[in-house]
């Protein structure tokens, strides 16, 4: 089927459409038009019609190269070719159609090529010499077997060769979508034999041993041998070496194995690279000529042991203290070291303690027999000794092996010993309601670390810490030479006077030292009295007399006095400059001496009913007290009892409701406010409610007690009779509350029923 522009693209469409709708990516679709339909071979031309030919079609398309370009395998096997389309600048370009042509007089077949793609840009295999694919658009893992690439990159496409019988195979890599014809082809050639070569693996040893090298022949068709291959060994580089037989050109035995061995001149480390080369001999019989049948290489690596000793130890350290040796013995060749043996002579300043493992001892010096170290191992030991007198001690440990093997390691321990001071300073004076704090300082004076310092504190009576403590405790496990710790604490009471506390420190091989402080605390006092009239009614005035005092003999500083009157007392106006402000009265005292007094007084109106307690404090630095009085405020209850009926007049069998309303016009609460209704002949009751609960009896109403009414509130209920005879009848109402002192309130309300 010919192509025009565009045509690929809408098969493409078409089949991608096709194989979302019919699900091929979860079963093998059945439809000819989607993956897989075997058989389906969709041709295209390469190149595109009339005009477009005799242009530079595809300006992008530059080179395409193939890999490898020679190689050989076995007979039987297969051999990929990658194809990569770049353009100028040496991108890879995917969608580019590649054209794989076996030239003729080859041998081999084309067995597969990559058929990745949509309808039009998929490949396919026309004939065993002729096949079309298209550099693939993504990246592809790739895993076919033995042989294969790990992965096809983008812009690449591939071909799969194989052949059954000898002989070379010519490969030609076409992309027509390149216009230079000196750029659009890349070659290649495959030789294919009947051999399988199996190559001896790189190998260690000891020096001073030889070691044999096998190479083996055959067949790659059934793995029979090959006799009489001469295969040659050359030593490339490394250390120097010989090959026995000389000159390393040996050949295959009834086994097809070329054996050779490597001796060394003289007992050295190192690799040898190895090369290796198979020929096959020339036949004269059919005329054939000796050809090189592949190359190798592998590589003989040397080995001695080595030993090799670190040691390790502290650089300063106290005296009368344990400290270790760190020894480690090291082989790190990849051959066993013999006979090791490890000695270490304590030198004088040290005193044995133990060892791990267990060593020999004998007198100052400690020995292990390690015997073999095998490669790669190291071999620790440690020794425990105590730092007995001051000074730099330096030691050193010994390692022997066989072959002459040695190392020698030391290091160096400076023996030194701790001084420590101790300082307490101390805040001097304070007031009572104040803290005042401490610290408590130990410094290392010495030229070795102090360890295990405790530091004690022990306050007297009467004083204790902020977190109520009287004694205290401060530790530090170590204390460099010249550093310091320290310690702040402060602390409290409730009376005034002088206290010591003292301090005691200790530490690990230092004498214990005190030392003591004193701090004075000093007390201020304040009193505060008022005094007020008994009792005032509401809306009369008032006046507050206060009076501040220090009893004390220690200045009080900074007094200020506030009064804060309570709800229902208005302040009006203050003595002595006192500001008023956000319900309240301040005076800014100032500073007062022991037994010296201030008075002042303030003015204000009883707005409301009630008995008023009124605080008034003064604070000061450490200091405040507060004085209050009590004072009565009254008011007048005045309640108006009100009845309205609706309707009126009213047709006898209907009903009207009676409305009371109790109002307290007065400045004082109502208490215990009743009321009662008496109602008319020509009524009977219906229904009542209200601000309380009412009970009938016969033609009497009784509403239960309202228990208070604020001065301006009122309170309603509601009577509803029924009309039964006519008549111009009266409906009377009786009211009391707790206050009133003569007769009960009455109220009567007329009311028209008619028939």
């Amino acid at each position: 089927m010919k192509r025009g522009i565009g045509v690929p693209v809408a098969v493409c469409f078409v089949a991608a459409s096709l194989a979302g709708s019919l699900g091929c990516k979860t079963h093998m679709p059945h439809h000819p038009f989607v993956w897989a339909n075997t058989g389906d071979e969709v041709r295209t031309h390469p190149k595109p019609p009339e005009g477009g030919y005799y242009k530079n079609w595809d300006p992008f398309a530059a080179s395409i190269e193939l890999t490898p370009a020679e190689d050989t395998n076995p007979v039987r096997t297969q051999h990929m070719l990658i194809a990569t389309v770049r353009d100028k600048d040496g991108k890879p370009l995917q969608n580019r159609r590649v054209e794989w042509i076996i030239n003729a007089g080859s041998v081999g077949d084309i067995v597969e090529v990559d058929e990745s793609g949509w309808r039009g840009s998929r490949g396919y295999k026309a004939t065993n010499s002729f096949a079309v694919s298209h550099t693939n658009n993504f990246k592809h893992e790739w895993a076919r077997g033995e042989g294969t690439p790990g992965m096809i990159e983008k812009g690449q496409t591939w071909c799969v060769i194989t052949s059954p019988i000898e002989g070379n195979t010519y490969i030609t890599a076409y992309c027509p979508a390149i216009f230079d014809w000196s750029k659009h082809k890349a070659f290649a050639v495959k030789h294919w034999r009947d051999i399988a070569i199996e190559y001896p693996p790189p190998a260690t040893n000891p020096v001073g041993t030889t070691h044999q090298f096998v190479t083996k022949v055959m067949k790659a068709s059934d793995g029979s041998p090959y006799v009489n291959y001469q295969v040659t060994y050359k030593i490339l580089s490394g250390p120097a070496a010989h090959f026995e037989p000389a000159g390393g050109v040996v050949m295959t035995d009834s086994s097809g194995n070329a054996t050779v061995t490597l001796v060394q001149d003289s007992p050295a480390e190192g690799t040898n690279e190895i090369g290796i080369e198979v020929m096959r001999p020339a036949e004269d019989r059919c005329c054939r000529d000796a050809e090189m049948m592949g190359t190798g290489r592998t590589a003989k690596t040397w080995v001695a042991p080595h030993i090799k000793i670190t040691k390790n130890c502290v650089g300063n350290v106290a005296i009368n203290d344990n400290f270790d040796y760190q020894i480690s013995v090291i082989n790190d060749s990849r051959t066993a070291a013999t006979n090791v043996v490890l000695t270490d002579p304590l030198p004088s300043g040290v005193q044995y303690v133990s060892s791990n493992p267990p060593g020999s001892v004998s007198g100052n010096t400690i020995s292990w027999n390690l015997g073999t170290l095998e490669a790669g191992a190291t071999a620790n030991a440690t020794i425990t000794v105590k730092a007995i007198a001051e000074g730099t001690h330096e030691n050193c440990a010994d390692v022997r092996a066989d072959s002459n093997l040695s190392d020698r390691a030391c290091c160096r321990t400076t023996v030194t010993a701790p001084a420590l001071k101790l300082e307490l300073v101390c805040d001097q004076a304070g007031l009572v309601c104040r803290e005042l704090c401490s610290t408590v300082t130990v410094t290392n004076t010495g030229q070795a670390v102090a360890k295990n310092i405790v530091i004690n504190v022990r306050l007297p009576q009467g004083l204790m810490t902020t977190d109520g403590k009287s004694e205290m405790s401060f530790g530090a496990p170590v204390l460099e030479p010249g550093r310091s710790r320290q310690a702040r604490f402060c602390v409290k009471t409730d009376r005034a006077g002088t206290y010591e506390i003292m301090a005691n420190a200790t530490a690990d091989n230092v004498p214990a030292m005190d030392q003591r402080c004193a701090m004075s605390f000093s007390d201020v006092q304040l009193a505060v009295t008022k005094t007020s009239p008994g009792q005032r009614y509401i809306g009369r005035p008032f006046t507050y007399e206060i009076t501040v005092t220090n009893p004390g003999s220690t200045e009080a500083r900074g007094v200020v006095l506030v009064d804060t009157p309570p709800p229902g007392l208005n302040l009006s106006s203050a003595s002595d400059g006192g500001q008023m402000g956000g319900g309240r009265v301040t005076w800014q005292l100032g500073n007062m001496a022991g037994g010296q007094s201030r008075k002042v007084t303030v003015t204000g109106t009883v707005t409301a009913a009630g008995t008023f307690k009124n605080t008034a404090c003064a604070t000061a630095e450490c200091a405040n007290a507060c004085g209050d009085a009590v004072m009565e405020g009254k008011g007048i209850d005045a309640i108006l009892l009100e009845v309205v009926d609706d309707p009126d007049p009213v047709e006898v069998g209907t009903n009207t409701t009676y409305t009371i309303t109790v109002t307290n016009q007065g400045s004082a609460v109502g208490t215990n406010i009743v009321v009662e209704c008496l109602l008319p002949a020509e009524e009977d009751f219906v229904n009542a409610g209200g601000a309380t609960a009412g009970t009938v009896s016969g033609k009497s109403v009784t509403f239960a007690a309202l228990p208070s009414l604020a001065p301006k509130a009122r309170a309603t209920w509601t009577v509803t009779v029924k009309g039964v005879a006519a008549g111009d009848v009266r409906f009377t109402t009786k009211m009391r509350s707790a206050e009133m002192r003569g007769a009960d309130v009455m109220e009567t309300e007329s009311t028209n029923i008619y028939e």
